[in-house]
């Protein structure tokens, strides 16, 4: 009989005694342990712990994981394991067990030992309260008399030289890491804005040449001196402003030469100069009456990418501008179409590429398409791609649509005049035609639903006096017709049966006195009904 078979007769005996008498079975099994060997110990060992530390189904998983790759050890695991909770594991001291059980190992002794040393009483482990201060320096010490025998004992060099050499201990000097004092050698105090703009230049002219940025294009805010000429409205603008300024500080002299007491202030004068002159003599844009002029709609809008739908000429969604295409479970090239054009089968589209097709080519493949199906409208399509286009792309549109220097300069223009449509520029003379009054924004009237100078509360000029919200004033603008009778104008009175608002004068287009705005508000024609309900 080997010394496994053994102990696992001893453990089956020890099974048997342990229901009819504990003290034997516990005789039993020290003698059962002298016939198990180092590796039945380590999993009798394992057992213990693992059940002492863990409930009794977590136990029997990490139990069945350790010896999963062991056949001798699972097999003896099999035959040890209790059908039972052995009630080894306790939630409250599980892992205070644990804990006691490292400390016996590693300080020696029992875990009762360990336990014990726990429960000490308090008397033993308290010691008497004193303050942090006396730890080092007791009463007897602080509070001693001076006398001059103790300080030249304390003033001796070697007591001076201990006491620096204890403060250097404490108190060390800070020495900074190499890579700090390098740093602070090259880069504290110098300005390194010179090469991080060379750097990023550097990095733009790269990717330009990978063909992943676009060409820049030329910007009218960001002007270098001598590198082009001032615009006409440039220049205007600059006349205009020494003219305002040469009008006022002739006011200022002239107002010092009559009355010396009389001082004209800056800004009274150049407010004089601008209503004599007519022109306004600021460089800064006009900041408009309870407002602005940006346009959300228009701010509101992402930019355009891809090619445009071949067919509705509606900017295509990502997916839609993939290079391969699945129509009826068959993969093929880009077909130009939006999901919209796709679904009809009569709408024409791209002709499908062979296999192992490039960018290139089906770049070409639009262009030629474009231009054979639509010439009349191919250039101005293919102007619009150019100037969102990368650099290699431009260069096969200018394949087909050769363009020349001065056209260039045009479409990059027209794209600066479309980015910076929202940003308000300076006026700098008197505008000819419709002006937007104090309190008035060009939006949709709610009255006849045109564009026009619109009030807070929505309607226009000409829709508020249909309504009576408001009465003209009673001052004629022009001189009446001695063949025409009309009746006085009075808020609230309905217009009459023949659909024309209560006249005034001649029907003609001025501005009006309450918001200077240059509308027909007396016009004949009205989008309003004969007889409003």
């Amino acid at each position: 009989m080997t010394e496994t078979s053994t102990f696992l007769d001893a453990i089956a005996h020890l099974d048997y005694a342990i229901t009819s008498d504990r003290r034997a079975a516990r005789r039993t099994f020290t003698t059962a342990l002298t016939h198990a060997t180092t590796a039945e110990r380590d999993v009798l060992d394992t057992m213990v712990d693992t059940f002492t530390l863990h409930p009794y189904r977590s136990a029997l998983l990490r139990l069945e994981a350790a010896f999963r790759h062991d056949e001798p050890k699972r097999a003896l695991l099999a035959r040890l394991l209790p059908d039972t909770d052995p009630g080894l594991y306790v939630r409250e001291r599980a892992e205070r067990i644990a804990i006691l059980e490292q400390r016996a190992r590693t300080g020696g002794g029992s875990v009762d030992d360990q336990a014990f040393r726990d429960y000490a009483p308090l008397t033993t482990a308290e010691t008497e309260r004193t303050s942090i201060r006396f730890w080092r320096n007791p009463p007897a010490r602080v509070y001693l008399a001076p006398s001059r025998p103790t300080d030249k004992s304390r003033m001796t060099p070697e007591q001076i030289t201990a006491r620096v050499r204890a403060r250097g201990k404490r108190r060390p000097a800070l020495i900074e890491p190499d890579a700090v004092a390098a740093y602070v050698a090259d880069t504290m105090h110098r300005d390194t804005m010179v090469g991080e703009r060379a750097r990023i230049r550097a990095t733009e002219e790269r990717f330009r040449d990978l063909g992943l940025l676009t060409e820049p294009g030329s910007s009218s805010s960001v002007r270098v001196h001598g590198a082009q000429p001032r615009s006409d409205e440039d220049m205007r603008a600059r006349w205009d402003l020494e003219f305002v300024h040469h009008v006022a500080e002739q006011h200022i002299h002239a107002a010092a030469a009559a009355e010396r007491s009389h001082r004209v202030s800056q800004e009274q004068a150049l407010a004089y100069a601008d209503v004599r002159t007519g022109v306004r003599g600021d460089l800064r844009p006009e900041l408009p009456f309870q407002g602005n002029s940006v346009d959300y709609t228009r701010e509101a809008m992402t930019p355009i990418s891809g090619w445009r739908c071949v067919a509705c000429f509606i900017e295509r969604s990502t997916r839609d501008q993939h290079p391969f295409h699945t129509d009826g479970g068959r993969l093929r090239s880009d077909d130009g179409l939006c999901d919209y054009c796709r679904s009809d089968d009569r709408t024409p589209r791209l002709p499908e590429l062979p296999a192992g097709f490039t960018a290139t080519d089906l770049a070409r493949t639009y262009c030629r398409f474009l231009t054979t199906t639509y010439p009349g409208a191919a250039p101005a399509l293919l102007a619009e791609t150019r100037r969102r286009a990368p650099r290699w792309l431009t260069t096969i549109i200018d394949e087909f649509v050769p363009q020349p220097a001065h056209a260039e300069h045009a479409a990059d223009a027209e794209a600066d005049a479309e980015t910076g449509a929202a940003q308000a520029k300076p006026v700098t003379r008197r505008r000819r035609g419709p002006v937007t009054g104090a309190g008035q924004r060009q939006a949709r009237c709610e009255g006849c639903t045109r564009i026009r100078a619109i009030h807070d509360d929505g309607f226009c000029t000409e829709c508020r006096v249909w309504l009576g919200l408001v009465t003209p004033p009673r001052a004629r603008l022009s001189p009446p017709d001695p063949g025409e009778r009309r009746a006085p104008v009075r808020r609230g009175d309905a217009p009459p049966a023949t659909g024309r608002p209560p006249s005034i004068g001649p029907a003609r287009s001025s501005a009006c006195t309450t918001c200077s705005s240059s509308s027909s508000a007396f016009s004949s024609a009205s989008p309003w009904p004969a007889t409003p309900s």
